[in-house]
């Protein structure tokens, strides 16, 4: 059967997936499931994200090989990080090199602070004192 010219076209399946990894990411990063929360079921994934099951259950298994979901059994599925980096990071870790990461970290934040003060625009300086 061949769709209709008024009929979008339809993005193959890896697109479909990667948009709604995307997808899943932006509702974690903007607050609407937080860390700790449980995020909606598959059904009704499928139906807020228009997409398949399939599609649903590949993008949260790739969100839980990166960290940021965990699978529960029986319970649900579950925001364990808003970033998909910690928990690589975490993995890779043992006690005795937590100086040496809290000297990176350290060193990380020291420049992101350096270049948000020399990016800042007056708008950021009006929200910083409003």
């Amino acid at each position: 059967m061949t769709p209709s010219v008024d009929s979008p076209p339809v993005p193959p399946r890896g697109q479909r997936i990667r948009e709604t990894i995307a997808q899943l990411r932006e509702r974690i990063l903007a607050g609407e499931w937080p860390v700790g929360s449980r995020i909606p079921t598959e059904p009704q994934l499928v139906a807020a994200l228009g997409v398949g099951r399939n599609t649903v259950r590949e993008a949260v298994r790739a969100l839980q090989h990166a960290g940021v979901l965990e699978c529960r059994q029986g319970s649900g599925t579950y925001v364990v990080s808003t970033d998909e980096l910690a928990p690589v990071v975490a993995r890779q870790l043992t006690d005795d090199r937590m100086t040496e990461v809290i000297e990176v970290r350290r060193a990380f934040e020291v420049e992101a602070a350096r270049l948000a003060a020399l990016r800042r625009t007056p708008e950021d300086l009006a929200a910083l004192d409003g």
